[in-house]
């Protein structure tokens, strides 16, 4: 477009020369003509040229993020898992001196066994900055419902405050465990807020049974390995509505992603206790409403299944999506079978974060799971042991 209009701009010159006959008049209008259609040329010039630099710098922004998502993506390749200090403490010791192997053991002997001086300072001083690093995730605000729609350049500064927020509470980094998916909170009895072995009495028990501000998450790597096509999913294996919404643990959790930009595109709720459909989607909190998918079926091992979540939507998303997942059924005889097969590599490259609450005989939550508690504590250590060195960002449930 452009050369045409100055191609035309030259081939009326040599009229201005050639036309002898012409008045004064007429030559000023060409001249003036000739002006307009360079002026005209010009301008285009310049609102193409600002186009293709705004391409080529979006084109910059891209191939920059897509170099370091590959980043992100190949440290998910790599299943490494780094306890903290305190738990490879705990783990070297967790037989011979804490007797973890035995039924009923005591699970919150380090919280207030002062004789272990060597075990409860270290667990005091992880406290301290426990309750720095609540409050923090109070303060945080990122202000969006997207964190995936966010340029680089903005995004790689929110990804940072996220940073900063993590590493401002914990500024001993060995006080934190480390899986592929970034820092966890490392493997402390009572697996846990640990508060609840404050307690003197069963109600401040149950005050803090439930809480889950002892969970940390490195939203900071989250946000990093999140691509623009990334897909989010939160299955809910055992997704009881019987809780008030605003009790929900499970629903809690969702808010809390969402606090730091991480909107759900899917959330399956898996629930064997038959409930009416009209019941659910009133129970259903509006926000999540748009990406709720209902299964009123119990869950199977069979991988075979279409009630097997592994086979049935696990399989459909890859490395690239953020994948969550809680398993809470209370029944051993299917979630052991589940967590075995989630260990696989084909599920555990593509689940980032577990959340499982794991039954056994401890001292102080037998009165809580009494028929469902399963072997020893020693066991649930273990057990996320293994899901973290197979690469997810395992977590006890509540």
């Amino acid at each position: 477009e452009s050369v045409d209009i100055v191609e035309s701009g030259f081939r009326i010159f040599p009229m201005i020369r050639t036309r002898k006959r012409s008045s004064q008049k007429d030559r000023k209008d060409t001249v003036k003509n000739v002006a307009l259609v360079l002026m005209i040329a010009l301008n285009i010039f310049d609102r193409n040229f600002e186009i293709l630099s705004n391409f080529q710098r979006q084109l910059s922004e891209t191939n920059s993020e897509v170099v370091e998502h590959q980043k992100s993506a190949s440290s998910k390749q790599t299943a490494t898992y780094t306890p903290s200090r305190l738990e490879k403490r705990i783990m070297e010791r967790s037989q011979s001196e804490l007797q973890y192997d035995k039924m009923r053991a005591d699970e919150c002997d380090l919280f207030h066994n002062t004789s272990r001086s060597h075990f409860y300072q270290e667990y005091q001083d992880y406290l301290k900055m426990l309750d720095d690093y609540t409050e923090a995730v109070k303060k945080f605000d990122v202000s969006l419902d997207d964190i995936r729609l966010v340029p680089l350049k903005k995004r790689h500064d929110i990804c940072q405050s996220m940073d900063d927020l993590l590493n401002g509470a914990f500024q001993v980094e060995s006080a934190l465990s480390k899986t592929r998916e970034g820092f966890v909170e490392p493997l402390l009895p009572p697996l846990r807020h640990p508060r609840f072995c404050e307690a003197v009495d069963d109600v401040y028990k149950s005050k803090y049974v439930m809480k889950l501000d002892y969970l940390i998450h490195d939203f900071g790597e989250m946000c990093r390995q999140l691509s623009g096509t990334s897909k989010t999913v939160f299955i809910d294996l055992g997704a009881s509505l019987d809780i008030h919404p605003e009790e929900n643990p499970s629903l809690q959790l969702v808010e809390l992603y969402q606090k730091f930009g991480i909107k759900f595109d899917h959330y399956y709720a898996f629930e064997a206790t038959v409930i009416p459909p009209d019941q659910v989607y009133q129970k259903v909190p509006k926000k999540i409403l748009p990406s709720f998918h209902w299964f009123n079926v119990p869950v199977e091992v069979n991988e075979t299944s279409n009630q097997n979540p592994w086979a049935s939507i696990l399989s459909k998303y890859n490395e690239d999506d953020l994948v969550v997942v809680k398993l809470d059924i209370d029944t051993a005889s299917v979630e052991i079978p589940l967590v075995d097969q989630l260990i696989d590599e084909k599920n555990s490259r593509i689940v980032d974060q577990f959340y499982f609450e794991h039954h056994v005989r401890m001292k102080h939550m037998l009165k809580f799971w009494r028929i469902t508690a399963r072997g020893t504590l020693q066991h649930s250590l273990d057990l996320f042991t293994k899901l973290r060195r197979a690469g997810i960002a395992a977590h006890s449930w509540v």
